[in-house]
C-alpha cells in the first residue's frame, strides 16, 4: 500500500517537473474585461474582501473583547468578525457603486 502511494506521488510530482508530462502554455491568451460578467467580477471581489478581512478582523474582535472585558467565546468572536467582514465588504461596494454612477 505504501508503495503504490510513493509511485502515485512520484508520478504526480514528475508531471509537475518533467517537461515531457506538463502541459504546454504556448495557445495561452489572458482573460478579456468582456469574458466575465459585471456582477461575477462585483461577487469575486466581495468574497476576497470578506474572506480576506476576517484574518483582520478576527484578532481586532479578540483584542476589543478583552479590552472591554466581554466574556465571549470563540464562536461569537468568529460570528462578529464575519459580521464586520461583511460589512467592510458591503462597504467597499456601495463604494464601488458610487464611484461607477459618476
Amino acid at each position: 500500500m505504501k508503495k503504490t502511494i510513493a509511485v502515485i506521488l512520484l508520478v504526480c510530482f514528475s508531471a509537475m517537473v518533467c517537461p515531457l508530462f506538463s502541459l504546454t502554455l504556448d495557445n495561452y491568451e489572458p482573460y478579456s474585461k468582456a469574458e466575465f460578467p459585471k456582477w461575477s467580477l462585483e461577487l469575486r471581489r466581495a468574497e476576497c474582501i470578506f474572506f480576506g478581512g476576517i484574518p483582520i478582523t478576527f484578532p481586532v474582535t479578540a483584542l476589543a473583547a478583552g479590552i472591554a472585558k466581554a466574556d465571549i467565546s470563540f464562536g461569537q468572536t468568529l460570528v462578529i468578525a464575519a459580521s464586520l467582514s461583511a460589512v467592510i465588504a458591503l462597504v467597499d461596494y456601495i463604494i464601488g457603486v458610487v464611484r461607477d454612477a459618476d
